[in-house]
């Protein structure tokens, strides 16, 4: 076992910036609960310890280099052996759209350190978070237009198939989701990327990011707007905007989206990361989630500042509806509704006039 510090220039997080190697690893890629409360995607044996490191959130986010659990385990039987070294991307929280950007594509900075000295590693993903198909196709999409013209090699790692790893790096995490201040680096990547995608032709002024996709698609939390269609029935017959549903779109296609129309309008959601997509020709109006006001609204001005496009927040004009709440529901999960759709209405045409 070998824990190799990584030095990234103006990081405020090098206490916990490091990955860790482990040479005769056993790995296998569980099929995860439905409610994905827990890390329960992989398990990774070595010298008869349940291995921590990298793959536990709390761990990683206190930069603790202790790669073990104390449990005793038996050597597991293996039905594929990897021959090669093999570099571990994974987060447990990479399938959520937000904290894919940050948590899980921020590991890829060790990657791209490693392979400065070592172009022969290669990347090891779970197949779960590799898809062509379904609601997480944004994973491989992103990854292939990061590594564009880079010769790559990954390795899948299927489900149910008990692994033996000649050499397995584990990478801990670079940045966690929403901290305030650290993601600068992974901030400076996710731009450079979307710099390869041209803007493309628009026939209006703006368009608004409907959620109903993710209702449609039986996303998997419950932080709906109860009202939208009423706000979306009102965007196109008063402003005559595009509605557009990100989940119908590749990430080319959600990034040029970004790029190309003036305005943009969308709820407090994962989608806000897309601000980073955009540049100083696009205006984002954020419609305010009371719940995640404080802290979002903080992370979409780092945003703004950094992608150089205009921003301009609407707060005050939703409430949570706690009576909705189910038993055992994750309690940040409320859902909510708009008290002014008409003002909000109004607000946006002066935008749309260029009178804000």
């Amino acid at each position: 076992m070998n824990v190799t510090r990584v030095d990234i220039p103006n990081s405020i997080h090098k206490f916990k910036q490091f990955y860790t190697t482990l040479e005769g690893a056993y790995l296998k890629h569980l099929i995860a609960p439905k409610d994905r409360m827990a890390p329960e995607d992989i398990i990774v044996i070595h010298n008869n310890k349940k291995v921590k490191a990298g793959i536990w959130k709390d761990n990683q986010k206190k930069g603790d280099t202790n790669p073990y659990f104390e449990e005793h385990y038996p050597t597991p039987e293996h039905n594929e052996e990897i021959q090669d070294e093999i570099f571990l991307l994974y987060d447990d929280c990479g399938l959520n759209y937000a904290h894919f950007f940050f948590d899980f594509f921020g590991k890829c900075i060790y990657f791209d350190e490693i392979r400065k000295t070592n172009p022969k590693v290669k990347l090891g993903i779970l197949e779960e978070f590799y898809q062509e198909t379904g609601n997480s196709t944004f994973i491989k999409q992103w990854l292939d237009l990061y590594y564009q013209d880079q010769d790559i090699k990954i390795v899948i790692l299927k489900k149910e198939v008990q692994y033996k790893v000649k050499t397995l790096i584990i990478p801990n995490s670079f940045y966690w989701f929403p901290e305030g201040y650290g993601d600068d680096y992974i901030v400076e990547k996710i731009i450079e990327t979307v710099a390869k995608v041209p803007k493309i032709e628009v026939t209006t002024k703006g368009c608004y990011i409907s959620r109903q996709d993710t209702l449609k698609r039986g996303w998997y939390h419950g932080r709906d707007l109860i009202n939208e269609l009423e706000l979306i029935e009102q965007i196109q017959n008063k402003l005559g905007y595009d509605i557009v549903e990100l989940m119908d779109y590749d990430i080319i296609g959600k990034i040029q989206i970004f790029k190309s129309y003036p305005i943009i309008v969308q709820q407090s959601s994962a989608s806000n990361i897309n601000i980073l997509f955009s540049n100083k020709d696009n205006t984002h109006v954020i419609i305010s989630n009371p719940r995640m006001t404080d802290w979002l609204n903080f992370k979409i001005n780092q945003f703004s500042e950094k992608s150089k496009s205009n921003l301009i927040t609407l707060e005050g004009g939703g409430e949570y509806l706690s009576d909705y709440i189910e038993p055992n529901t994750n309690q940040g999960n409320y859902p909510w509704q708009l008290t002014n759709i008409e003002g909000i209405i109004e607000v946006l045409k002066q935008i749309n006039n260029n009178e804000i």
